[in-house]
């Protein structure tokens, strides 16, 4: 099983986190399917040779409202990001 680690600023903030694909550059993950939870944006993804661990370089949004008014294409059509 793949372990994924949630990396901002250059310090692990989410650990051994479960999902279902490995994101990409621009996904939007959320941990849970709640509004009022933090969202965050997929900035780079970091692969190890050999190993089943996955750092995924992260932006976070407080909640989905903040991501959708930042994020170019979450939710709008806007030119922000």
């Amino acid at each position: 099983m793949v372990q994924y680690n949630f990396i901002m600023a250059s310090a692990r903030v989410e650990t051994d986190i479960q999902l279902p694909i490995t994101p990409r550059s621009g996904d939007i993950v959320s941990l849970t399917t709640g509004v009022d939870t933090p969202h965050y944006l997929v900035q780079r993804v970091e692969l190890f040779a050999n190993s089943d661990i996955v750092n995924l370089h992260v932006q976070r949004f407080p909640d989905q409202l903040s991501a959708k008014l930042a994020i170019d294409g979450f939710r709008n059509t806007r030119n922000f990001l």
